[in-house]
């Protein structure tokens, strides 16, 4: 006997063997008790969420002689004749093949005649946002007033791909992915009908692979019951699915957190080499499941065991939610990247390292928060050594020692009052490349922020003179001041409307009214000859540049 895939074979025949769209059944089984049946239906959703299974039970419910709950029978002579695969009354139309307006007009045709066997004729048009303008122009009218013995059933994934003419014609049915605790139980019924013993790991592992669709969960248990024979285990079920086993998982994603590279990338390499190409979409998973146990009491992830979820929850109170969310976010997109990239590994030990740094963010959440990290060390009796490296936007790096317990202070948003308050802290700060205090550390990071306002705006000059400064900052009363040895960034940044530009973001970004001062540090205006032709057609002759000699 040929063989039946799972999907097929176990594809529900009746609404009550419909998961996760209860609200879809509700209505449908409602209907058809209550006679209130409409004339075009439209189903969207996800793959593999049940849209032409309902369809399907819909369109043979409305014509069952004696429905039971709503749905079919599946004994009278109505229900026997549509078992009939030549039966004409229920139709079902595959738009992405058949999206012409001729196709259309024939269908046209062919609704005007009165059903065979039925009380309804149901016609079934599949992925429907693949017609074409023509055909959905032909298929306007019909679909507003259609013969009484004609019911439409449109179902796509691209709703959005839909005219609004075709919309408002049709009552809209939206399938939600379902519930992956939903996706375990189907899963063990089937396998326990098919009498093939499944450890409980090995089904969340499936389900989890489903994302929500059941079509998708079905064809992984496929190919599971293929590789393992007569038991499904979770360790061949993670072989299948190319993932990660949990405690490998909390050990990588432990080490993100803290951001320890060099484990990072050890482990990452090691999971890769071994062909876990999910780790990207696995690790955001994790990190998601890692964010509801540090903040919602009693919450037990689906799929994860109780001995799982406290070893996450040993390490909750190490991390901000901010460092969880922000390995998360980068995480997120990693999949998609990689898939389209000639060197997927690269892509994802990138994003990894990125997750690992939050010194990659110069905008002012990012600094904040790193504000705030160092705020919590202060609070717990740690010393904080700032260490500033060569692009002077590197995190700190903290140095852990025993002194007298103080109060913690106040958390706010703004970055100037953090820093003073900071200050007022006895925080000591060490630079490593310059000497300076807490005045020069905070003009460093108002530069920082001024850059990156100028780099996404639109004045090419502008970001061509601030290009490459990155130090030479200080703060005197109300005066910012830049120093540079660059004779071309001087003469640009002391041009009025360039000074009051950079005056306005200091104010954008601190809320005080800071007057720009642009300092030389030698006179000479020499530049090479290359670059003299090209400053002299700048200025216009306004300043004399000299040749190297």
């Amino acid at each position: 006997m040929e063989y039946i895939s799972l999907y097929r074979r176990f594809r529900p025949d009746t609404f009550d063997k419909v998961i996760g769209q209860d609200h879809i059944v509700r209505t449908l089984t409602n209907q058809i008790k209550n006679g209130r049946i409409g004339h075009a239906y439209l189903f969207t959703g996800t793959r593999g969420t049940g849209k032409t299974s309902c369809a399907k039970i819909f369109a043979r419910a409305v014509n069952c002689l004696r429905p039971v709950d709503g749905s079919p029978c599946g004994e009278c002579e109505v229900c026997k004749a549509l078992r009939d695969s030549a039966n004409i009354d229920i139709a079902e139309i595959d738009a992405a093949s058949n999206n012409g307006v001729d196709e259309i007009r024939e269908l046209k045709e062919k609704a005007r005649y009165a059903p065979v066997s039925c009380r309804y004729k149901v016609y079934i048009i599949d992925e429907v946002h693949m017609l074409s303008t023509a055909a959905f122009n032909a298929l306007l009218k019909t679909l507003e007033e259609p013969p009484e013995h004609i019911i439409f059933i449109l179902a796509t994934t691209e709703v959005q791909k839909l005219p609004q003419t075709i919309l408002s014609r049709c009552m809209r049915f939206d399938f939600r992915l379902v519930e992956k605790s939903l996706l375990v139980s189907l899963l063990k019924r089937i396998f326990d009908e098919l009498g093939v013993p499944a450890e409980e790991k090995a089904l969340n592992v499936i389900a989890a692979g489903g994302e929500g669709s059941v079509r998708d969960a079905l064809s992984l248990a496929d190919m599971c019951l293929s590789y393992g024979g007569d038991r499904i285990t979770y360790r061949d079920a993670l072989e299948v699915l190319c993932a990660t086993n949990f405690d490998t998982l909390h050990e990588l994603g432990c080490a993100v957190l803290e951001g320890d590279v060099g484990k990072t990338m050890r482990l990452a390499d090691g999971l890769l080499k071994a062909g876990r190409n999910t780790l990207g979409k696995d690790l955001a998973r994790y990190f998601t499941d890692f964010l509801n146990l540090k903040n919602i009491d009693d919450v037990l992830p689906d799929g994860m065991t109780e001995e799982d979820a406290e070893k996450i929850r040993e390490r909750t109170g190490d991390f901000s939610n901010y460092r969880i969310a922000r390995a998360m976010d980068i995480l997120c997109g990693v999949e998609s990247a990689a898939r389209y990239s000639t060197q997927p590994k690269t892509v994802l030990e990138a994003a990894l390292v990125k997750a690992c740094e939050l010194t990659t963010e110069t905008d002012n959440t990012g600094v904040i928060n790193r504000l705030k990290e160092l705020e919590k060390k202060v609070s717990e009796n740690k010393t904080v050594v700032y260490v500033a490296k060569d692009t002077e936007k590197a995190a700190p790096e903290v140095m852990v020692s025993q002194q007298e317990e103080q109060e913690e202070v106040p958390r706010e948003e703004n970055l100037e009052e953090m820093l003073s308050r900071m200050a007022d802290a006895e925080v000591e700060t060490v630079f490593e490349d310059r000497k300076g205090d807490k005045e020069q550390f905070y003009a460093s990071e108002l530069w920082s922020k001024v850059t990156t306002v100028l780099a996404s705006g639109e004045e090419a000059i502008l970001k061509m003179a601030v290009e490459g400064v990155e130090k030479g900052m200080k703060i005197e009363g109300n005066k910012f001041i830049l120093e540079t040895e660059d004779a071309p960034t001087y003469h640009l940044l002391n041009r009025e409307e360039y000074r009051k530009t950079i005056a306005n973001i200091l104010k954008e970004v601190t809320g005080k009214d800071y007057e720009f001062v642009c300092e030389r540090k030698k006179a000479a205006d020499t530049v090479s000859d290359e670059d003299k032709l090209t400053l002299d057609r700048l200025f216009s002759g306004e300043v004399k540049f000299k040749s190297k000699k």
